[in-house]
């Protein structure tokens, strides 16, 4: 029971990185679609206070498709503070989420919208 390993960001980032492709990918970087997974793993994004179009706007401040380790910190950073969040409780809440795949993700798609939607006129008041 002792033999653990104490988990740690970066290797946090190293496994989610490496997420649904372990052996066609190195860990080194991360792309947006494996990030926001984390982020919903951590219970981050909760499509109230903290959405995929706010990480989706500091990401692209980077142009590029997949960032790096130091890169992800300053990521980190420029949520806290577009969020008013502490730094250190959102490092702390991805260190400790789990492994990827360990709890049950929801990542809603554009087409569930579609699969509610009511015109007008069927719409009751």
């Amino acid at each position: 029971m002792g033999d653990e390993e104490q988990a740690t960001l970066d290797g946090q980032f190293v496994d989610f990185a490496k997420m649904l492709d372990p052996k066609g990918r190195n860990g080194t970087t991360i792309n947006l679609y494996r990030l926001d997974y984390w982020l919903r793993q951590g219970k981050i994004i909760d499509d109230r206070k903290i959405t995929m179009t706010d990480t989706g706007i500091i990401f692209n401040k980077f142009f590029k498709s997949e960032i790096d380790y130091d890169e992800f910190l300053e990521f980190l950073e420029d949520l806290a503070n577009l969020k008013s969040l502490y730094l250190e409780k959102l490092q702390e809440t991805l260190t400790n989420c789990g492994l990827p795949g360990s709890c049950a993700v929801f990542v809603p798609q554009y087409r569930t919208f579609f699969d509610t939607y009511k015109p007008k006129e069927k719409m009751l008041f």
